[in-house]
């Protein structure tokens, strides 16, 4: 009797010690991002995604597939701009090429890049008719 208690202890313990783990992992601040500000390249109207479902899904998009080493000059202008905030934070712009299927970061991240689809480009559209 005595044996089980103690193997129940010890996975209890593992247990508890997991979820704790999985609790504090840092999670990409990215991800509490509120509103994404987008300036539309040809007419330099600026634009807010404040739509929650759009947002997880560009910010899902942009976290699991951000690359560094992007070096080529680009000399064809962007189509959309885009800038993320968090209460905190802001993150970007992030200038996007619908033709090349790029987004690559300026500034603090300049040459992180993610390779995106017309699916990407369609959520920003969505997003500023809202």
């Amino acid at each position: 009797m005595k044996k089980k208690h103690i193997v129940s202890l010890i996975i209890v313990g593992i247990v508890v010690v997991l979820c704790i783990v999985a609790l504090n992992i840092d999670r990409s601040d990215m991800r509490n991002t509120e509103k994404i500000l987008v300036t539309v390249g040809e007419t330099e109207q600026i634009y807010e995604i404040d739509d929650r479902q759009i947002i997880n899904k560009m910010v899902d998009v942009v976290i699991k597939d951000e690359r560094s080493g992007f070096d080529l000059v680009i000399e064809e202008p962007y189509e959309y701009s885009l800038e993320f905030f968090t209460s905190e934070n802001g993150y970007g712009p992030l200038l996007c090429y619908r033709g090349l299927g790029v987004c690559i970061f300026e500034k603090d991240t300049a040459g992180n890049y993610i390779q995106v689809d017309e699916k990407f480009f369609k959520w920003i559209e969505e997003g500023i008719e809202n």
